[in-house]
């Protein structure tokens, strides 16, 4: 009887079963019935507004793609007044800052909106990590992209706006020379005589941006705190302009006695910084001195500008005012300048 039974299964393996019509064929036996209805799923930890969840997305930074890069700094842009003072903002932008050179121009548009939002939240998170953006803003004009080298000064401009004093004081020489090469002015080397055809290859709606920052540059590096608050603010009344001046004059004449407003003011002297003596570097040291001796007196950075670069600046700006139109608008802006602050 036990033979036969399993003689039997064996045989209900091996036959085509016949389907009649109008009958369904049987389910499998490892089918899952999904016979159910429900009006809500809830999942756990389904939201990612978390501090947490938002440091875990700097390495996105650093993706592949560029929509990734892209919409990761617009997710931060939206979180910034949340997290503007936390810990996040150092880890954020030392990722963020060097999409500067990034050869996306849709990140860096975006990396501008998000500097941007910084400075109006609190500018003294900018001032903190202006020595790392000037850093890679110098490396974007060196760039061997030009797209990268347009868009340079773009951060430079957005720099200026919030913390001007900080950046002359770090890298105002090395900017300038920078911003002049990014024209295309040519103002050392062979390069001289190709300044006016360079520019004129140069798209107008970029001239107009390196000119407009430019000038910016000059005027905060060769015009001290005291004109650029009067040409600010122009609607004062004279007594509370002689009491401001009261005061102001009074602080001049303690300001050097008193704590200075900014971390390491004697930096650069370089007091406590290792070189190596080599006969060959003696020459590039001296450099180094002058540009940062420049860069803390106002006196230094007029003599430099005067001697080195009105004649050619004068020069350049006056070809780009005969062309006229928007470039011309803003090189006429730099013309009146120099002859406010030079003449």
């Amino acid at each position: 009887m036990g033979k036969s039974k399993k003689q039997k299964q064996k045989k209900k393996d091996f036959l085509k079963r016949k389907l009649k019509v109008g009958k369904k064929a049987d389910h499998p036996s490892n089918q899952t019935d999904t016979s159910f209805v429900a009006k809500t799923i809830s999942l756990k930890n389904q939201h990612l507004e978390h501090e947490t969840d938002l440091s875990k997305r700097l390495t996105l930074l650093r993706h592949h793609n560029i929509t990734v890069r892209k919409e990761t700094l617009q997710d931060y842009q939206k979180h910034l007044p949340e997290i503007i003072k936390t810990q996040l903002m150092t880890p954020l932008l030392t990722h963020a800052i060097p999409l500067i050179c990034d050869d996306s121009l849709a990140v860096r548009d975006s990396l501008i909106d998000l500097l941007d939002e910084v400075g109006k939240l609190d500018v003294h998170v900018l001032v903190l990590h202006c020595n790392i953006v000037v850093l890679y803003i110098n490396m974007a004009m060196t760039h061997i992209m030009p797209r990268i080298q347009m868009d340079s000064t773009r951060f430079l401009g957005c720099l200026l706006k919030y913390c001007s004093d900080e950046v002359v004081r770090q890298a105002w020489l090395k900017l300038l020379n920078g911003v002049i090469a990014v024209l295309g002015w040519g103002m050392f080397g062979n390069n001289q005589a190709s300044g006016a055809l360079q520019t004129k290859k140069r798209d107008s709606k970029y001239t107009k941006v390196h000119l407009d920052v430019l000038t910016e540059l000059i005027r905060v590096g060769c015009s001290d705190a005291k004109s650029r608050a009067a040409a600010d603010d122009t609607n004062n009344n004279e007594e509370e302009d002689n009491l401001e001046n009261y005061v102001e004059d009074n602080n001049n004449i303690s300001e050097p006695f008193m704590l200075a407003e900014y971390p390491q003011p004697y930096e650069y002297l370089k007091l406590f910084a290792r070189t190596l003596k080599n006969k060959k570097n003696i020459q590039t040291d001296e450099l180094a001195v002058n540009s940062s001796m420049a860069n803390q007196d106002i006196d230094s950075r007029r003599a430099i500008f005067k001697e080195q670069f009105l004649k050619k600046v004068d020069k350049q700006v006056d070809a780009i005012i005969k062309d006229g139109g928007e470039c011309g608008k803003s090189a006429n802006n730099l013309k009146q300048l120099l002859d406010e602050l030079f003449v």
